[in-house]
């Protein structure tokens, strides 16, 4: 992105800063995310200390979706005619940077937004997102904010009044940002939401719902240990149907699509549908008919959910393999990666291998390596494995002299936070004793080097 000066917003400074105009999804695909965080074009002054985002008229492009958006900060006051002057060009661009059967009427009437929020929405409602969506998320986030900051005291009462608002959706953010405060080794933070959840799960109706689930889970869990790993699929699909039968509450159904959809074939509703044919009772039959049609809406809801996750992630993976730059496309769309992805990725390259798509296969082993890449520990960590894997201490002294530029006072700090964190449970206390070990030897070995180097000895 070139450097361009412009005038601090506050101070009238001239400043040097990166300032983009075009977000263009299918060259970018990392652009929907920077207009949706609103971390896009923020600027430091090191004049005032002003921090916050530059106002300049900007382009919002997503080729797929047929999106043409424009939006221009009503503070800049700038008249049509101005306006028309910036954007114009910007537009021209998108449309160079499309094949010619990719250029649509869409492109003739692109649409103006009046605020960012407007922008934001706007997007979100191409993905399918709607505006009550939105509002219903930001209530979420307002309602999360408040349980994370009112005393523990009157926790139970705002969840209890805030009964009928405390959806799936909750629970799954609020596990979540529990995951993203252990990521960012905050602890403190991770234990306030962990009591908020606690009392979610016993205080409120959705929260008891879940706590069926996990108990029907555990009961499956028990069931197929029962059945062993080797269980012939007709065994397995009698049984799983006893099971359901037994007590056919919405919870087990859950439970049952949750943990094995993929059972739930063809041949398991054929013999669902056998059992209730063989009860005589019509009330029972009508009753068991509906647990039937209820079961089979939430396979078809996740396979829907599979298809449509699928086909996004395959639309991304070909967007990644059309980037001048795929090192620098992959750390736009880090936060999706997952298993899943992987998978799908790796379901990619196998399709071109066997179709001869040589060209294409070499693009995506280029976005394989380019994930890889970027996911793997840095080197401090790395490094710190490789001591705790280690369980010679003279073996030990040697990964450290081999690693003499990582022997710094930032390691010897990074691993006593992470002995303190071990001393309060956790994960991490089965290593209590060797980081506390390591962390001996590896300040030990610091200042015998530094006090031999101060010798003119090197060594340590």
């Amino acid at each position: 992105m070139p450097k361009t000066q412009v005038l601090c917003p506050q101070c009238k400074q001239p400043i040097v800063v990166d300032i983009q105009r075009l977000f263009d999804v299918g060259q970018q695909p990392e652009a929907k995310q920077l207009i949706l965080s609103g971390m896009f074009n923020w600027v430091e002054c090191p004049h005032c200390g002003y921090q916050g985002p530059y106002p300049t008229p900007i382009v919002y492009h997503d080729p797929d979706k047929e999106l043409l958006l424009v939006y221009v900060p009503p503070e800049l006051g700038l008249s049509q005619d101005e306006q028309e002057k910036i954007v114009g060009p910007l537009i021209e661009q998108a449309i160079r940077q499309l094949p010619q059967e990719k250029r649509k009427a869409y492109l003739l009437n692109p649409q103006q937004v009046l605020s960012l929020r407007s922008l934001q929405e706007r997007i979100l409602e191409a993905d399918g997102i709607t505006k009550e969506m939105i509002e219903a998320e930001e209530k979420r986030v307002k309602l999360l904010q408040r349980l994370l900051t009112a005393p523990e005291s009157e926790l139970v009462n705002i969840l209890k009044a805030e009964d009928e608002s405390i959806d799936s959706t909750f629970f799954q953010t609020l596990s979540q940002l529990i995951d993203a405060a252990l990521a960012g080794e905050d602890q403190a933070s991770a234990q306030r939401l962990r009591r908020v959840l606690e009392l979610a799960l016993e205080h409120t109706t959705e929260g008891q719902r879940q706590r069926e689930v996990v108990d029907e889970l555990k009961a499956l869990d028990q069931l197929l240990a029962r059945l062993g790993p080797h269980v012939p699929p007709d065994t397995l699909r009698r049984e799983l149907l006893n099971w359901l039968l037994e007590k056919p509450t919405d919870s087990r159904l859950q439970a049952l699509v949750t943990l094995l959809r993929p059972a739930l074939d063809y041949a398991f509703f054929q013999a669902f549908t056998e059992r209730i044919n063989q009860i005589p009772d019509e009330a029972e039959r009508e009753r068991l008919t509906q647990v039937r049609e209820r079961l089979l809406a939430l396979t078809q809801a996740v396979d829907q959910l599979a298809q449509q996750y699928e086909q996004q992630v395959r639309q991304l993976i070909h967007s990644l393999t059309h980037q001048e730059d795929i090192d620098r496309a992959v750390q736009g769309i880090l936060p999706v990666v997952d298993e899943g992805f992987l998978q799908i990725l790796q379901d990619e390259m196998e399709r071109a291998r066997q179709r001869g798509q040589v060209t294409y296969g070499q693009k995506l082993q280029q976005v394989w390596d380019a994930i890889q890449k970027a996911l793997a520990p840095p080197p401090e960590v790395q490094f710190l494995e490789q001591l705790l894997a280690t369980p010679d201490p003279k073996a030990r002294r040697q990964l450290m002299e081999q690693h003499l530029d990582l022997v710094t006072p930032e390691m010897v700090n990074y691993i006593a936070r992470l002995r303190a964190q071990a001393e309060q449970g956790g994960p991490l206390a089965p290593y209590k004793e060797l980081l506390q070990q390591v962390y001996n030897e590896l300040a030990h070995f610091m200042t015998t080097r530094n006090l031999r180097g101060s010798n003119g000895d090197g060594r340590a």
